[in-house]
């Protein structure tokens, strides 16, 4: 493996490539993609371009996918990733509930709904070490309960998810019309956007 990564290194450093090769740093990526597949390990390089053990993460994929089951994924790996260890959505999954693109947070469970759950409202409670709000999943009552926010704040953000979509991040709450720097301050540990 250090072989691999110290050809990649000098290949690099030297500007070879070979024929047939869209550039060097396609050439080192593949080489690199390569050499941490035949070691059958998680591996990158740190800055000094040494080696460096990639941290995993452990989460539990639930409900309508094709293999519910706890996975392992290296650690910032997206949950669209996790759904994709898991065998892919079930056929009567609602593949627009979760936010996909949201970082897994080891330790954590995450409920893939039916259409039906979503349609009912009987979505069990995704399960973490997160007890933060999730403001792109959380009821009227579940927002009421951060500080600074009523009724009339919750519905209205209730009101921007229904007609932007998810949020990306816990920040992007400002967005919602009467929500801004002083509000935010005060629950912005309790929220999180998954």
């Amino acid at each position: 493996m250090k072989k691999n990564i110290i050809l990649i290194l000098l290949l690099m450093f030297m500007g070879v490539c070979p024929a047939g090769c869209g550039s060097a740093q396609d050439y080192i990526s593949e080489q690199l993609e390569r050499a941490v597949e035949d070691e059958g390990q998680n591996v990158s390089l740190d800055a000094a371009g040494g080696e460096s053990a990639v941290n995993t993460a452990y989460v539990h994929i639930s409900g309508a996918v094709a293999r519910p089951g706890v996975y392992s994924l290296p650690e910032g790996s997206r949950l669209f990733d996790a759904v994709e260890l898991a065998g892919g959505f079930a056929a009567d999954a609602d593949e627009d509930y979760l936010n996909l693109a949201a970082v897994i947070e080891d330790g954590s469970r995450y409920h893939v709904p039916t259409i039906q759950e979503t349609e009912e409202g009987s979505l069990p409670q995704q399960q973490g070490t997160d007890k933060r709000v999730d403001i792109n999943h959380a009821g009227l009552e579940e927002l009421m309960s951060l500080t600074g926010i009523g009724e009339g704040k919750a519905r209205a953000i209730i009101a921007y998810r229904e007609e932007h979509g998810s949020f990306t991040s816990a920040e992007d709450i400002k967005k919602v019309s009467g929500i801004g720097e002083g509000t935010y301050n005060r629950f912005k540990d309790d929220i999180t956007a998954r």
